[in-house]
């Protein structure tokens, strides 16, 4: 390893090229620091891991200025000595893996001075290591002073304050719904080759977490992303919309954060669940099977899952989805299923709801596909029936009767599209819209009284609009 050090740091006059010397760093500090997490610090192959890693650290710090080399994790990123790194699949990974062992000793970034010792760094992986599992009497690592090592303390968690510091907000949240239909695909590609529901799920969890707090920030732009159709529908997208939809609601009704986001991977579970044999609720769409052959059919689906699932808050949502899968949310029926006037869960009603919306919108599983404000009133006529009628109100009260996203043809013989529901006391048919005019995206908000002559005649296609609207919400 120390051989290669040199490649990596000499770059003309002897600089370092900080990219490809932070990926050494990195893969360095990776090796040592899972290497410790596995065995205790006085075993052998820790106190290998920390003489070969010194001369790497002795030989790295003396080429930089400042005689310290650090390391920084804040969500998905790293920092070496302030340069942010673009790390390949493989790094990425590795820094994935970091970030689990940086968020369970809450500490977020590490630097090492000139003269740190083996003595030194054994001491602080000895620490690293019992905040990490919990085995220390004190939380953390703020009582932890080592020499020649500065802790930074707090969670590696990126918030999204410091996302919009650094980025264009509307950037941000394109990037992160993007990734988490990549993410989402490839776990279900995955499933559907080792026919294995056990897949890595860490990457969709801190991205879910992000997205509840964009929703939390009352940041709709990912909405206006959702039923534009950004790759082509299939259970992939549908994962990763319902379960966005369902956060929605959930924030809606002021469910903690957590919470929020246990939501969203209770729905990417369901249908990683779905891939390997597990049926997902449908219920606009089921044929109806009667009481006691329904509840043997979730009965039977239940204990399919059980092998996977750990008792954990996420595995105790997979497996009452799974459960109530197939019922009204007030039907009466007789036992083994219900008892008289029990209603469903709510987490299930939200669930059930959001799905049907979003099958609506992406035309999947029979569905018919419809334009958001269509699909809006197909789930409010069926509101009292299938669907929780207060749930639907607050579907329809967030989304608007022209949802974030729907293309309209205005009176004045413009088109737009809506960028912004309507404030809950003015009217909801005059929401905000943003005119599909590169030249000149002009934002109207049709509540305003300047606008008052001007009204939305209709809603459009996708395919009869020339412009990309999605592009529209990435505009400053």
């Amino acid at each position: 390893m120390t051989e290669q050090l040199g490649e990596h740091q000499v770059a003309g006059g002897g600089e370092p090229n900080m990219q490809e010397f932070g990926r050494f760093f990195l893969d360095s500090v990776y090796r040592i620091l899972k290497v410790a997490s596995i065995y205790s610090v006085d075993h052998n192959q820790t106190r290998e891991a920390i003489q070969e890693f010194l001369p790497i650290f002795e030989k790295s710090v003396t080429a930089l200025d400042g005689a310290i080399i650090s390391m920084t994790i804040r969500g998905e990123l790293c920092s070496v000595n302030g340069e942010t790194l673009r790390l390949k699949r493989k790094e990425q990974e590795r820094l994935n893996e970091l970030h689990g062992i940086f968020e369970a000793a809450n500490i977020r970034g590490i630097a090492f001075e000139r003269g740190m010792s083996a003595e030194h760094l054994a001491t602080f992986l000895k620490h690293l290591n019992e905040a990490a599992s919990h085995s220390s009497e004190v939380e953390g690592m703020e009582h932890v002073q080592v020499p020649n090592i500065s802790i930074s303390h707090g969670s590696p968690s990126q918030t999204i304050m410091e996302a919009i510091a650094k980025v264009n907000k509307a950037m941000y949240v394109a990037h992160i719904y993007i990734r988490a239909l990549v993410k989402v695909r490839n776990m279900h590609d995955q499933v559907r080759e080792t026919n294995d529901p056990d897949v890595p799920t860490g990457v969709v969890r801190r991205i879910l977490q992000a997205i509840s707090e964009l929703l939390a920030d009352d940041d709709f732009t990912i909405l206006g992303l959702l039923p534009m159709r950004l790759v082509a529908p299939d259970v992939s997208s549908h994962s990763v919309n319902t379960a966005v939809y369902s956060m929605l609601l959930a924030d809606r009704l002021g469910l903690e954060k957590q919470t929020i986001a246990y939501i969203g991977m209770a729905v990417i579970y369901q249908d990683i669940d779905r891939l390997v044999g597990v049926a997902v609720g449908q219920r606009d769409r089921d044929a109806g099977l009667d009481a006691h052959r329904q509840f043997s059919a979730n009965m039977r689906d239940v204990a399919q899952m059980l092998k996977h699932v750990g008792g954990d808050v996420v595995s105790t949502l997979r497996i009452l989805l799974t459960y109530e899968r197939g019922c009204k949310y007030n039907e009466e029926v007789g036992r083994p299923f219900y008892r008289r006037d029990r209603h469903l869960h709510l987490i299930s009603r939200i669930v059930d709801l959001c799905r049907t919306y979003d099958l609506l919108i992406q035309g999947l599983q029979g569905y018919k596909s419809r334009r958001p404000d269509l699909a809006i009133q197909y789930v409010e006529s069926r509101s009292g029936e299938i669907f929780d009628p207060p749930l639907v109100d607050l579907l329809v009260s967030t989304l608007g009767m022209f949802p974030i996203g729907t293309m309209v043809q205005l009176t004045s013989g413009e088109r737009a599209v809506v960028i912004r529901t309507p404030a809950p006391t003015a009217d909801p048919r005059r929401p905000a819209v943003r005119l599909i005019d590169a030249a000149n995206p002009t934002v109207i908000d049709l509540s305003d009284e300047s606008y008052h002559h001007i009204e939305i005649a209709h809603s459009l296609d996708i395919e009869e609009v020339t412009n990309n609207p999605s592009q529209l919400f990435l505009l400053t």
